[in-house]
């Protein structure tokens, strides 16, 4: 499989879904698929058919078995997301259904982005607010511009953050840090994120391409059994606690199993002779009917 980030003529998704305000945008460069929230009149703000968009577009990249890596950004240097579109929020107020049903959407998205079988990345760069906090938090990498800034804002609206949304800024900042941002809506910056855990990697604009470009190349060059199962072990290892008796004795065996079927996989033979003969290793697993 190839491992290049860029081709000359990159796939657009059939799926692409423009509303009034903004669309979804899926490209696929090579085995890469990048996604972005394009709104940037609202400082990529997600309406509700952007969400409905991602949540198909989701399924469409975790149905692809030519993509090994997911990356998702926003369109411009203004704004990764400003969060939901707080227009529909506010005209979805006299309508509970209407807002459960917005709500149970919103987590749907940041759920499946969580649990794709394919690495994901979330390149922020400017306003990283509210749900857009939310969707780099479901993402496993971030990487952000110096300039880049993040506040989570439901205490100025007079709402709350989702049980699964705080559950994962915990799992990253910490709970004091988790109450100071929530607490305080204050902006966060890029440096005091990294600090805290809330992004990885920092880069000026002029070095975020490059520093995109390597973790792209880390993981379309890595071995896909290993990547898929570790976000598999640790997917398990975060919810365990929540699992009954039974569904952790399943998930344990399913990934015991993976892991001992791991040491006689075409990957593995592959990892070792590439080691061997000090050349860089051509990883082909799934493609090669390899479900070991």
């Amino acid at each position: 499989m190839t491992t290049e980030i860029k081709e000359k003529n990159p796939v657009k998704s059939t799926l692409d879904a423009a509303t009034a305000t903004g669309a979804i945008c899926l490209d696929r460069e090579g085995a890469l698929a990048r996604i972005t929230i394009d709104n940037p009149a609202q400082r990529n703000a997600m309406t509700v058919g952007m969400w409905e968009s991602m949540l198909g577009l989701l399924d469409e990249v975790e149905a692809d078995s030519e993509i090994r890596a997911v990356l998702l950004t926003g369109a411009g240097n203004k704004a990764f997301c400003a969060g939901a579109s707080i227009k529909e929020l506010a005209s979805a107020m006299s309508n509970p259904a209407e807002m459960r049903r917005q709500n149970i959407l919103i987590r749907d998205v940041q759920l499946k982005l969580q649990r794709l079988s394919r690495p994901t990345i979330a390149v922020i760069r400017g306003a990283c607010y509210g749900g857009g906090c939310g969707l780099a938090l479901a993402c496993d990498i971030r990487l952000a511009d110096t300039a880049a800034t993040f506040a989570i804002t439901p205490a100025k609206l007079g709402i709350l953050y989702s049980l699964p949304d705080t559950q994962r800024l915990i799992d990253q900042v910490g709970m004091a840090n988790a109450k100071d941002m929530l607490l305080t809506g204050l902006p966060v910056t890029a440096e005091r994120a990294q600090q805290i855990g809330l992004v990885q990697h920092l880069a000026g604009e002029s070095e975020l391409a490059q520093k995109e470009g390597d973790l792209v190349r880390s993981l379309l060059s890595n071995s896909q059994y290993s990547l898929r199962w570790t976000k598999a072990s640790m997917e398990y290892l975060s919810n365990a606690g929540s699992l009954s008796a039974q569904e952790r004795e399943n998930s344990e065996q399913e990934l015991q199993q993976a892991f001992d079927g791991a040491f006689d996989g075409s990957d593995f033979r592959e990892g070792c002779a590439a080691f061997l003969a000090r050349r860089k290793a051509d990883f082909r697993w799934p493609n090669e009917g390899d479900e070991s």
